[in-house]
């Protein structure tokens, strides 16, 4: 007789190991990039007879490539993951599930607005606490200020691809992990500290916006609550981060 195979537990080791293998895959996808250009460095180098060719350098455009390509490998960890470990919890609305599935249309609308009133929060901050350009030195910070085609690899990562991802792995699985070890309120504040942890090499040298990512990720825990689905929290992710390119 032939059984079905048992469901796998989820619990709040499998959200440390989800993003600690996001972060990992994100490092490795970029540093592959600049690997790449070191060998290439090195083969033009050798042709010169050792003299290192002119103008040859990592510019934004490598750059814009290598944060995408970090992603793309980070996204590929993600569904290799919750393939094995959430599967049986993705349509799950609860917070104990990862809830990928359609929202009311409300759901929706309210992100939008939530989108615009954390605009008029970054509007305000940034007028109260103005930022040191010549400190943000991040690699999304000096994206942020290319030309060309670096600028439309950069803003396709951080408006469409990367919005989407990070909402499925924090307010996704590591949400229904924490939650199934430790309750609804730590799943909100432990992803949403990871979350603002992971903005950590574009924020250091700006304080206020560690809470600005932190209140994009309550915002967005909020939605996902209220709506038993990740799908509002991603269009406010998406919104949010359309409107801060715009406006920086």
């Amino acid at each position: 007789m032939i059984t079905a195979a048992p469901l796998r537990t989820l619990n709040g080791w499998h959200a440390l190991g989800l993003v600690a293998g996001y972060v990992l895959a994100q490092f490795l996808g970029g540093f592959a990039v600049g690997l790449s250009w070191s060998f290439s460095v090195g083969f033009e180098t050798a042709l010169q007879g050792g003299r290192l060719p002119p103008g040859l350098q990592l510019g934004p455009g490598l750059l814009a490539f290598s944060v995408l390509l970090g992603m793309l490998v980070a996204g590929v960890w993600a569904w290799f993951f919750s393939a094995h470990y959430a599967r049986a919890f993705l349509r799950d609305p609860s917070p104990t599930g990862v809830a990928w599935r359609p929202a009311p249309f409300r759901g929706y609308g309210v992100a939008v607005l939530t989108a615009l009133l954390l605009m008029l929060l970054v509007i305000w901050v940034e007028r109260l606490y103005p930022p040191d350009l010549a400190r943000l030195t991040g690699p999304m910070e000096r994206l942020s200020h290319t030309t060309g085609f670096a600028y439309f690899l950069f803003a396709v990562s951080v408006v469409l691809v990367a919005p989407p991802l990070e909402e499925f792995v924090f307010r996704g699985v590591a949400f229904a992990a924490v939650a199934r070890s430790f309750g609804t309120s730590a799943a909100v504040v432990l992803t949403t500290l990871a979350f603002v942890a992971l903005h950590y090499a574009d924020k250091i040298h700006y304080w206020p916006g560690f809470l600005l990512v932190g209140a994009l990720g309550l915002a967005a825990a909020g939605l996902r609550l209220r709506y038993q689905s990740l799908w509002p929290g991603i269009v406010l992710h998406c919104g949010y981060n359309g409107m801060v390119l715009l406006l920086h």
